[in-house]
């Protein structure tokens, strides 16, 4: 097989992320108060409230007080964002902070934020969504591994011609109520069984917090707390460590953060130029 389709973009297109319902919702109680008064209110909310990664998202109310502190760009960045602004802050040492003078990462959509050609907070975010997500993740995700073994792929829902229609349309066409990609699933009710079209969305994370705390155990803690991280001079290693600590004692679940700085280690590897055998016994 020497070419394959995806479907890659129908999610950003047609909001199918659960990530735009719960945007949704916290729109809307934006939309009812100023942020004179959120950030105030949703603020000290968000800082006594527990963050509760175990229970359900339903009880997790810590991000969505955070979030609703926030306007809408910076509340969208909150509720996407690997690390929250606290931990961002500990994460960096103090002389690479000065060396960015001011720069934050929400900056980036702010930027796309100011060139959106929409002012509906929904379609604002998936704007975002399209300029950073999914060219800088999902579709260098996939250009990376079919290319590793010589598949060609194709996006068919990322034709410019379909983009620039369904950008266009009414966002209720895509969320309907809690029912994402709304138009496209309807559109194919006549060819597919709805049991496919409207299952339960599953994605496909591996279990990084569990590999974390066991067979990778030894690795993360000789990486992330390694000599080459610590010669950059980047990071706070007395947050590093607490952020291994924490993880591998189950505390909490540092995973993405461990995840990040294990690929920036590996990027560093790959700078410097060692081997497969370097980098093991590095």
């Amino acid at each position: 097989m020497k070419v394959a389709l995806s479907g890659d973009g129908g999610d950003e297109h047609f909001a199918g992320y659960r990530r735009y319902r719960w945007f949704r919702y916290e729109e809307r109680m934006r939309a009812v108060m100023p942020l004179a008064l959120r950030r105030p209110l949703f603020g000290v909310l968000g800082k006594l409230y527990p963050k509760a990664d175990w229970a359900p998202k339903v009880f997790r109310a810590k991000t969505t007080f955070e979030a609703l502190a926030r306007d809408t760009v910076e509340g969208y960045f909150h509720g996407v964002s690997l690390l929250s602004d606290a931990q961002r802050k500990q994460l960096f040492s103090p002389s690479f902070k000065r060396e960015l003078q001011g720069y934050e990462a929400v900056d980036v959509l702010r930027r796309h934020a100011a060139a959106s050609p929409t002012d509906d907070p929904l379609s604002l975010v998936q704007y975002l969504d399209m300029k950073t997500y999914l060219v800088g993740d999902i579709l260098t995700k996939v250009d990376r591994a079919s290319m590793a073994h010589a598949l060609e792929v194709r996006e068919p829902l990322l034709d410019h011609e379909l983009m620039g229609w369904v950008s266009g349309l009414p966002t209720d066409l895509k969320l309907r109520g809690s029912e994402g990609k709304y138009l496209l699933k309807k559109s194919m009710e006549p060819y597919l069984p709805n049991d496919v079209l409207y299952r339960k969305k599953m994605g496909f994370s591996v279990p990084l917090a569990a590999w974390f705390r066991g067979p990778l155990a030894a690795t993360i803690r000789s990486v992330v707390l390694g000599e080459r991280l610590a010669s950059t001079g980047l990071f706070n290693q007395g947050f590093l460590r607490d952020v291994v600590e924490a993880h591998q004692s189950g505390r909490r679940d540092y995973s993405v953060i461990l995840w990040t700085v294990l690929m920036f280690d590996a990027f560093l590897a790959q700078v410097l130029g060692l081997d497969a055998s370097d980098r093991a016994a590095a």
